[in-house]
């Protein structure tokens, strides 16, 4: 069985303490560059299911310049076979609104899976910078194979062949899937990927990064980016300090936010004497009347 699973670099941003408004005050020590956590639990996925059949073959896939390259090793020396690289028309270097839309990315994925021949694309079901969660969809569209979302296991029947997925329903419901090779899968967080040892931690990094030959032609985007921008603060309707008060209880007020605390009382003792505190508390702000 050939499995290819989608690593996404991403940068993802901690805190803001930049000065410059024009870099979004991000600072170079605020955000690291790291491997989607998702695609993560997508490789995880992928070993568990290699070690119950016996055998297997899995090869990482990341689009985009090299941001990550510590991180793709340190994935490929948790046990995976290969890792390749395909560039975005030859560029080292991408702004955000320079790359590609997911149906454009989409296409290189499922254009490395058939030169590769895979029985099984397993990736995220999103990214953390982008979070969109179209990617795995639009490559089940290009190679026209059944698609699962966010799964949370993955199994194979050895009676027929196919494999059994399992994912949320909702409201705390799960339902296993069964499914024919080949097919598609995006990962929901799951399990946590394995730790590599030393000394294949030290033979992936002498490891040679493969660059598949996709060809020349590409499809043309479905979707543009026009701005990225972040979110706008929310207003806050802050009432007038009570004018009944004086002028420094006013100050106090205005310093905290015009914050006028609640007034209560806690109800303590069995449930009869509960029930009639709170019957006697709506008849003395005359909700109920006697």
């Amino acid at each position: 069985m050939r499995i290819v699973v989608c690593v996404k670099q991403i940068q993802h941003i901690y805190t803001r303490t930049g000065k410059n408004p024009d870099e979004n005050y991000i600072a170079p020590e605020d955000a690291i560059y790291r491997i989607n956590p998702y695609d993560e639990a997508a490789l995880e996925l992928a070993f568990g299911l290699r070690d119950t059949a016996g055998k297997g073959e899995i090869s990482l896939l990341t689009l985009g310049p090299l941001i990550a390259e510590s991180e793709l090793r340190r994935c490929l020396a948790t046990g995976a076979d290969h890792l390749y690289q395909v560039e975005f028309n030859g560029q080292n270097h991408v702004p955000p609104l320079s790359q590609p839309d997911s149906w454009v990315k989409a296409d290189m994925i499922a254009r490395v899976a058939k030169a590769l021949d895979a029985d099984l694309v397993l990736c995220g079901k999103e990214s953390l910078d982008r979070a969109n969660g179209q990617v795995g969809a639009l490559v089940a569209q290009h190679l026209n194979r059944p698609f699962v979302s966010a799964i949370t296991d993955l199994s194979l029947d050895p009676g027929n062949g196919k494999v059994l997925v399992q994912r949320s329903a909702g409201r705390g419901v799960r339902e296993t899937i069964e499914s024919p090779l080949p097919a598609v899968f995006s990962v929901d967080m799951c399990k946590e990927l394995r730790l590599p040892t030393l000394a294949a931690r030290k033979q992936a990094d002498a490891y040679g990064i493969r660059r598949p030959d996709i060809g020349e032609k590409a499809v043309a985007a479905k979707m543009h980016c026009k701005d990225i921008f972040q979110p706008r603060p929310r207003t806050k309707i802050i009432p007038p300090p009570d004018s009944s008060l004086n002028a420094f209880e006013r100050v106090l007020q205005l310093l905290s936010g015009s914050k006028i605390e609640k007034k209560g009382a806690m109800l303590t003792g069995d449930t009869e004497s509960q029930v009639q505190g709170i019957i006697d508390f709506l008849k003395e702000i005359e909700v109920v009347h006697s």
